[in-house]
């Protein structure tokens, strides 16, 4: 009888991780990012012209 050593017969896709799903992590993370980066952008800018208003 073979033993089976999960530690040497153990891959990706036994884990159920496809190329896929490990494609989309990657893009939500870019998103994700670049969305927290717009949003600072947007507050530092809005900030800024609070700032300089010389309605005050």
């Amino acid at each position: 009888m073979d033993y089976l050593d999960p530690a040497i017969n153990y891959g990706p896709n036994d884990a159920g991780a496809s190329a896929l799903s490990i494609a989309l992590v990657v893009i939500g993370i870019l998103v994700c990012s670049w969305l927290f980066g717009a949003a600072y952008g947007l507050l530092a800018n809005y900030i800024k012209a609070k700032k300089d208003d010389p309605d005050e």
